[in-house]
């Protein structure tokens, strides 16, 4: 069995079981979970791009350091995503509104 995902084949499932009108869909709504998603995906990024820095320093890093610096990118991703972020939320939102 071959571990790759499709993803391709995986957001196309996904757009055909999710309902084509939703009644009352709030485009305030649609636009926090967007900017929630956006905050999500960007704090990933800062994850990936501290675990490519290597140990190392003057002083032993523990796990207290390791949930501050993850609560500071949590905060920062969410921060970014409210002002704009990387694009991702508005491109969301345009895709999912243009559907209708």
């Amino acid at each position: 069995m071959d571990p790759k995902i499709d993803t391709q084949q995986l957001f196309s499932q996904a757009m055909n079981q999710a309902p084509k009108t939703a009644p009352g869909r709030d485009p305030e709504k649609l636009k926090d979970a967007a900017q929630q998603f956006e905050a999500v995906f960007i704090q990933q990024m800062f994850k990936a791009m501290r675990d490519s820095v290597p140990e190392g320093g003057l002083f032993e890093k523990g796990n207290a350091d390791d949930i501050y610096a993850q609560m500071q990118d949590a905060e920062a991703a969410k921060i970014m995503a409210q002002q704009g972020g990387i694009g991702l939320a508005d491109l969301m939102i345009k895709q999912l509104l243009d559907e209708e």
